[in-house]
């Protein structure tokens, strides 16, 4: 993605790249605006809402990406993001470096050129392509903060509204019964509202993004008139024309309270669950256990390893189980091995840390997780661990029912307590599915 702050260099860029490749420009081609100029005070965020994560993914990139999924009849050209003229955010949105390759071939360029409100947004983006795009392309619209227009809804609103001369936008029946409002105002209250009446629900929709319309009629509304609109179809209508409605979906959503995003989380954690049959989780642990003045050998990995000291603990303290424990219950979100099995408690003196194991795991399978994947490190001079890894591999995987299990060992290089022969460490990361 390139980021312009005037119209000149981006038309300059785009009309180097486009009308190279299609000899004197596009033909019939779809150009995709989307406003994100917002600050979404309404958000209560130090950050624009557009630029809130939503599972680790921006709202916007989300955005971006569902346009990408526009039917290639439609000859997607460009997607512009108007963004304000002090952002900063999307110089670090992922696709703001990235080659074409990853965005099926699609320019993507921002422009700070945003208005304090939508339509001025809009506005400057329609501004931009009045001397770029045909009078006859189609301009596609679409909030930066609804990230879950499906790919049906893109090939419905597409194949439905290039047909229709005063564009298209997608929307859904209302489903619930409609009551108009009536305020009373002796009370000075706003929230004092009561039903004036119960309107026909039949006869309304609830407005979504994309809408779709010809260049040569976005430009008709904004020419020579003041304009305040909340989206592209109520300006087009003020022209006497009338957009063609096209079912959209319940899921496509505009995000703008924290409740928006709570529920879209919901929705994208069930939809990888869908698509990949699994949720992973991950989680890391720690143990550390210092060298006792007696004992004859430790127990690492459930394996018994001669030396001439053991290790001190309330249990066998067996580091490597324990940190492979604590992993375990980090990614289950389960709290740690000291809450499971507290060295106050004389139940555990001695206890072996395969049977912590035991009943840690049994607790997955109520949860319907299962260890897919353990890597764990064990720090120290001495014991040699790589003696013993395989033996420490068979006994963790029977222990853990896990395919994936590797055990690597290193030193301290004679530094700290370690290297000073004072102790053993472990280390593990883990991740679970869940089924």
């Amino acid at each position: 993605m390139h980021i312009f702050d005037d119209y000149k260099s981006a038309e300059k860029f785009l009309k180097k790249i486009l009308f190279a490749e299609n000899n004197g420009g596009p033909k019939n081609a779809t150009w995709c605006i989307i406003p994100a100029g917002g600050s979404g005070k309404r958000f209560k965020s130090n950050i624009p809402k557009q630029y809130i994560h939503l599972n680790g993914i921006t709202l916007l990139e989300r955005s971006v990406a569902s346009l990408l999924e526009l039917p290639e009849r439609a000859s997607l050209a460009c997607i512009i993001l108007i963004v304000s003229r002090e952002d900063k955010h999307c110089e670090f949105l992922k696709f703001a470096k990235s080659s074409s390759d990853l965005n099926k071939g699609v320019p993507i360029i921002a422009l700070r050129c945003g208005g304090t409100t939508r339509c001025e947004s809009v506005y400057a983006g329609v501004g931009f392509l009045k001397n770029i795009a045909s009078m006859d392309d189609w301009i596609v619209v679409h909030d930066a903060v609804r990230p879950f227009v499906s790919p049906e809804a893109l090939e419905r609103l597409w194949d439905i509204g290039s047909e229709e001369p005063d564009g298209a936008i997608l929307a859904i029946p209302v489903s619930d019964t409609l009551k108009l409002g009536l305020v009373d105002k002796q009370q000075h209250d706003s929230t004092s509202v009561y039903i004036n009446k119960t309107e026909n629900r039949e006869n309304y929709w609830l407005a979504q993004t994309p809408q779709m319309f010809k260049l040569e009629l976005l430009l008709d509304v904004f020419q020579g008139k003041a304009f305040s609109f909340t989206d592209e179809a109520s300006a087009v209508e003020s022209l006497g024309k009338k957009p063609r409605l096209v079912l959209g979906g319940k899921k496509n959503i505009k995000i703008t309270t924290p409740d928006d995003l709570e529920i879209a989380e919901n929705w994208q954690l069930k939809e990888a669950e869908f698509t990949t049959g699994h949720i992973m989780r991950i989680g890391q642990g720690f143990d550390v256990h210092k060298f006792s003045d007696e004992g004859k050998f430790v127990i690492l990995g459930g394996v018994k390893i001669q030396h001439s000291s053991g290790l001190l603990g309330h249990s066998d303290a067996d580091v490597l189980i324990h940190a492979i424990c604590d992993a375990i219950l980090g990614a289950a979100g389960l709290g740690d091995i000291g809450e499971w099995f507290p060295n106050n408690e004389l139940k555990n003196k001695g206890l072996d840390s395969r049977k912590m194991l035991k009943k840690i795991i049994s607790a997955l399978k109520t949860r319907s997780l299962v260890v897919y994947q353990i890597d764990a490190t064990v720090i120290c001079e001495e014991p040699k661990i790589t003696p013993h890894k395989e033996k420490m591999k068979e006994i963790l995987t029977m222990e853990t029912n896990c395919s994936f299990v590797n055990i690597k060992a290193t030193t301290t290089e004679r530094l700290g307590s370690i290297g000073r022969k004072e102790g053993i460490a472990a280390m593990a990361s883990v991740s679970l599915l869940s089924k």
